[in-house]
């Protein structure tokens, strides 16, 4: 548990805590896009939600890329 967090503190320093942060990034975003598509009130076709989420998880990676690696 030690060495998670320590990667985590600099994770430009290590290749672990990159993929942690994204690791984290993409959980967040389809947690957050998920259960925003699932009580939206109006049914949504699901290969339109799968689509939508896929697009958030895309832009959290670019996300990861633009504030941990560069």
């Amino acid at each position: 548990m030690r060495y998670i967090i320590d990667s985590m503190k600099f994770p430009v320093d290590n290749l672990m805590g990159m993929f942690l942060y994204a690791l984290l990034f993409m959980m967040a975003a389809g947690l957050i896009v998920g259960l925003a598509l699932r009580y939206i009130p109006y049914p949504i076709p699901e290969w339109a939600k799968g689509s939508i989420l896929a697009v958030f998880v895309f832009l959290s990676i670019y996300a990861w890329w633009e504030i941990v690696i560069l």
